[in-house]
């Protein structure tokens, strides 16, 4: 299953038409020192805010932002643990078949390996339930408190700027990336641009968005999260890597060996976040209580938005 971008409305092409216009290499620069962290929150009084956001980059959903926070949680939760333990899940199943064979061979040396194998070094996994909570809450961007940033500076699928627009882009047939005043300047019309091969994507500039925004007010709050937490909140947008739409993995020249080794990591939560979307609203005083000791566990401390 992939998100339904056939029969979504207007809104959501509109804004990846801005999206794919707007967003430039010198934007994010520029986007990115405007950011002062200087505004001190708990993680619980954001939740109040993003319940003002609705996405409109978002096909399969129509309601405010907080209520898929907890629906990715609860999925995580319910599917992945038992008595707070992760399950044995193996790579493979967390990959269609047609995505797995597209992977490096050798991935398929990981055909039953299970994610805490591959990942021994984790001894606790809660936070992984904490991290669906809160993965959203750098779309406060959109609002006014926050920066008051269009939507296609702040929502929506995230792709490297400062080198060539990949097919695996959503809405890449429509062409309205040749819009943008990147595509004529002939520095960034290779698949590497200005990069060097296999930088990784930490040493890439991605389009300014949430994904960006949130990753580094955890890297510089204290909080009591492992580096895989922000890394999944850093490239969780980034499908065109982790879920391409035609099956062909954009970027791979970009791509280093820590970013193939948590690649299973961003699919495990990709699964939760894209298939936890339905009409069926959680009773979030029923469950408030377990999140909030996930948040005094792992982010007790206020951090700066």
């Amino acid at each position: 299953m992939y998100r339904d971008y056939d029969n979504n409305n207007s809104n959501v092409l509109k804004l990846y038409k801005n999206m794919h216009i707007e967003q430039t290499y010198q934007k994010k620069i520029d986007f990115s020192n405007q950011l002062k962290y200087n505004k001190p929150f708990y993680i619980t009084d954001i939740f109040s805010r993003l319940n003002q956001v609705v996405d409109s980059s978002d096909p399969d959903s129509e309601f405010p932002q907080i209520f898929h926070g907890y629906q990715t949680a609860e999925s995580i939760k319910n599917n992945y643990f038992i008595n707070n333990n992760l399950k044995s899940i193996k790579i493979k199943d967390i990959f269609t078949e047609d995505d797995w064979n597209t992977l490096p061979t050798k991935y398929k040396n990981l055909y039953n390996t299970t994610i805490t194998q591959l990942y021994n070094h984790i001894k606790d996994w809660k936070w992984l339930i904490l991290i669906g909570l809160i993965h959203d809450l750098g779309k406060v961007l959109v609002l006014k408190e926050f920066g008051n940033y269009p939507e296609w500076f702040s929502v929506g699928d995230i792709y490297p700027l400062g080198c060539k627009f990949s097919s695996s882009n959503i809405y890449y047939n429509n062409d309205f990336y040749k819009l943008c005043p990147d595509y004529n300047n002939t520095l960034y019309q290779s698949s590497i641009g200005i990069y060097s091969y296999n930088c990784g994507f930490d040493n890439v500039e991605m389009t300014f968005s949430h994904d960006y925004y949130l990753s580094n007010i955890l890297q510089k709050s204290k909080t009591n999260l492992p580096y895989e937490a922000i890394y999944i909140i850093k490239y969780h947008s980034f499908y065109p890597w982790h879920t391409p739409n035609n099956n062909i993995r954009g970027y791979l020249e970009l791509a280093s060996e820590k970013d193939w080794y948590y690649l299973p990591l961003l699919k495990l939560f990709q699964q939760s976040d894209l298939y936890s979307k339905t009409n069926i609203m959680p009773n979030i005083d029923s469950i408030q209580d377990y999140y909030n000791n996930l948040i005094n566990l792992y982010i007790p401390h206020k951090i700066f938005f």
